[in-house]
């Protein structure tokens, strides 16, 4: 399974249960399907997100392994 920062555990924690088992599958797919998110740009660049519901994005790295850095609000997700 891919590895969680603290920030990204706590984040998955404070979410309701719905998204927090939605969160988990997705963490768990990224090991077969590292590619399931949309590279980013600009001062984000090497960074992948992937949709977690409308309102939440989930942040992570491929290189050298698969780290998931954040799971926060689509609002503040690429700031």
């Amino acid at each position: 399974m891919a590895r969680l920062t603290k920030l990204a555990e706590k984040s998955i924690n404070e979410l309701p249960d719905a998204l927090q088992i939605k969160a988990r599958n997705i963490v768990s797919r990224l090991d077969v399907e590292p590619a399931l998110g949309k590279k980013l740009l600009g001062k984000l660049a090497g960074l992948r997100s992937v949709r977690l519901g409308r309102t939440h994005r989930i942040i992570y790295k491929t290189e050298p392994e698969i780290i998931v850095l954040s799971v926060t609000p689509r609002s503040d997700a690429y700031r």
